[in-house]
Parts: C-alpha cells; structure tokens; sequence
C-alpha cells in the first residue's frame, strides 16, 4: 500500500502513531490491521479481543495515541471501553469501528466520548482522512504522550563521492549531540553494503537494520531498542547488514516504519547513507529535516556535488533542507575555496583538517568529544551541532546559484 507524504492526511509530521485496536471479532480485527499496517506513521502497538482486558492493557504501557473500539461485537461493553477511555485518558483520542451503519450505534459511541466513526472496510482515503481529523482534533495530547521526545529532528549526511568523510561526521555530530543529557540520539548506518559505522565506534552489534527489516510486522519498541548499541557517549547505533545480500531485502517500506519508530522514541536521527543513491537513500532523504551534503577541495568532488545539488534542488521540498559542509579544510589541494564557491555556492559550514586526532580516534572506535575535546576539530563539530539544531545563529544562505536557477520566474 503507498504511503506518500501527500496521501498521509493529518500524519505529515515526524511522530509516530500509536495505535490500540480492541475488536474480539477475528474478522473485522484482521480487516482494519491489514490496513493500518500499510501506513508507515501508524504504530499498531498491541491487539484487545476482549473488552474487559483494554484497562490493564493502557494501564501496563504508555498510553496510545489512538484506541480503535468495536461496537458490533457487544455494543454495551464496547459503550463501557469507550467511556473508560475518555474518563481515564483523555490524552488519548477513540476511533469508533463498525461492520454496519447502525446510526443510534453511532450517536450513543459518540455520547460514550469516541472522537469519530469509521466503518469497516473502508478505503485507504477514507481510513487516512478519519486519522488526520481525529489528530488534528486531538493534537495537545498527542504531542504530550509520555515517553515521546516533544521534538524529534532526523539529520542525513550524503558524500558526493566516497572517502569525502562522512562516516567520521555521522559518528562526530551524533556522539557531540549525544552527551547532552536532554537528547537522546541513535545513528542509522544507511550504507547497507559498505557501511563501517560500526567499526568507527567499536561497537559489535547483536542485530541490524536488517534484522529489524526482517521483522518489520512485529517490530515494536521493546524490540527496537534491544536491537540498538549503545556506546560510552550515549549514542545508540543501528548497523548494517552482517551480509551483503541482506542489503537487497531491505525495501523503502522498512526504512519508513523503521525510522518513523527511532523518531518517536529518540530526539535525533542521523543517517549516514550511501553513495549509490539507492531508493532507500531517497526514502531517508525525504524523511530528513536536514541534508548534509558533504564535499572537500577536490576535482571529482566537486564535480559530483554539482550533480548531486542539482539533483537535490529539483524537488521542492528537498532543495530547502540542504547544507553544503566542506570537509578537511587546510587539505593540500590546487582547488581553491573561492573556486568551489563559484561553483556550488557558499558553505553552510567547515570542518577544519586533522587528519591524525581523527585516525586516532577511528582506530580506537572513540569520538572525539571523549577522546580529544579541546580539539579544533572537535569544536568544529560542537558548532556544527548547534548550527543544525539552531542553538547559535545560521551562517547567511549561500547565494545562490541553485535558488537562482531553480526558482520560477
């Protein structure tokens, strides 16, 4: 089932979900779950058939976002789940589901404090249009579920070729933004043939991006974040696939549910992608609220970040996250700044050359915010970390080139 951005209704924002669905009924249980689990925002986090049992179920978790009740079971238990809800969560919104269209049904599970009615089967549109009106009516609970970060920002970094120093920036800027005690960060490594996140932090991971992918339909956040490693820094890690093959089995759909569960139980997600610009590159793309695009002073460098920034400024939507690092500057290199700025526009930031503090810190799997604070380059990270996040003024936007040639006349 698609899922684009335009069909999500009231979902376009970066949380995910959580869904209850209480229906002892076989039939129209399996009906509203095959659907629900077709939309990548929408968390179906635990299954009722019985109306009694829906109390210690919300009172054993965190509450749901959404609890589905089904009236044609037992109208009268189904009126006392519903009223339960409303009385003893009312940060949680209760969605109404029938096989028929009993209308005194409707009102008195209306009275009983359900926020909407929807019948069952129902289409994809119409099943994302009663969600979008049941958030948007029921928002401020929603954004202060318990447990939920208030605001979670997903970061992706791209090279414009390999060897441009990505990695060494996912593991910097989420190790730096990671000891903060407020924040809570994981790195995904996207690269899922060649990737070495992994290696950077010396971690060995018990499971993978690919394990998750595998059980995407019964992935939860018990087991999400048993899935993740956790370094001395306080960043989490999501590998990449032990084996190469697994990397062709993991499709945009498991990205999507995947990361929209890290958005909901972390503050920041940094992606380190690939360079092959799988689809699964562009699905993260499209998920980010910050593009790093990364380039040094380098011929084939350059040359590809012109490509790639073109590429990036052709959609609307991406074109408006992007920032340009220069990686490495003070390198030895016949490439000037000014000339790469009269290519692809001014910088957005840059990280100055070290070459030796960051091998050692690679080889010992220790960021540098542990392993050399002071550093310049480590300060350059500390910069750069709250550039992205807006904690110090954004340098002025480069010129540009792209908005230039990009916007309508």
């Amino acid at each position: 089932m698609s899922n684009q951005p335009s069909q999500n209704g009231g979902l376009q924002d970066n949380s995910l979900v959580k869904l209850v669905i209480l229906d002892p009924s076989d039939r129209s249980r399996e009906i509203l779950r095959n659907q629900v689990l077709g939309i990548s925002k929408l968390w179906l986090e635990s299954e009722c058939t019985k109306y009694e049992v829906l109390g210690g179920v919300l009172a054993s978790q965190s509450a749901p976002d959404i609890v589905s009740v089904a009236l044609d079971a037992n109208l009268e238990k189904a009126l006392e789940a519903i009223s339960l809800v409303a009385q003893k969560y009312p940060q949680t919104a209760v969605l109404a589901v029938s096989i028929q269209q009993d209308g005194q049904a409707v009102l008195r599970a209306l009275r009983a404090g359900a926020r909407e009615f929807l019948t069952i089967p129902s289409s994809e549109e119409e099943l994302m249009e009663v969600l979008g009106r049941l958030l948007k009516s029921h928002s401020p609970g929603i954004s202060t579920l318990p447990g939920r970060p208030k605001k979670s920002m997903t970061i992706s970094i791209i090279g414009s070729r390999g060897g441009v120093g990505c990695t060494g920036i996912a593991v910097n800027l989420g190790a730096t933004l990671a000891i903060d005690p407020e924040n809570r960060v994981v790195l995904a490594d996207l690269d899922l043939v060649l990737g070495d996140a992994d290696v950077a932090l010396d971690l060995k991971a018990d499971y993978t991006i690919g394990d998750l992918a595998a059980n995407v339909d019964k992935l939860d956040l018990t087991f999400l974040n048993r899935s993740l490693s956790k370094h001395g820094t306080g960043l989490y890690l999501l590998p990449h696939p032990v084996n190469v093959g697994e990397a062709t089995q993991i499709e945009e759909i498991h990205l999507e549910r995947i990361l929209a569960l890290l958005r909901a139980s972390h503050t920041h997600l940094i992606l380190d992608l690939s360079k092959g610009f799988r689809p699964t590159d562009l699905a993260a793309l499209h998920a980010s609220d910050v593009i790093l695009v990364v380039v040094q002073l380098e011929l084939s460098s350059l040359h590809n970040a012109v490509r790639l920034l073109a590429a990036l400024h052709a959609d609307p939507v991406l074109g408006t996250r992007i920032k340009v690092i220069l990686n490495r500057v003070g390198m030895i290199t016949d490439i000037t700044q000014a000339k790469a700025v009269q290519l692809i526009g001014e910088f957005s930031w840059e990280i100055p050359n070290d070459h030796k503090t960051l091998m050692d810190s690679r080889n010992k799997g220790i960021p540098l915010c542990s392993l050399a604070p002071d550093s310049k380059v480590q300060q350059s990270f500390k910069g750069l970390a709250q550039m992205i996040t807006g904690k110090t003024p954004d340098k002025p936007a480069a010129k540009s080139f792209w908005q230039s040639l990009f916007s309508k006349a």
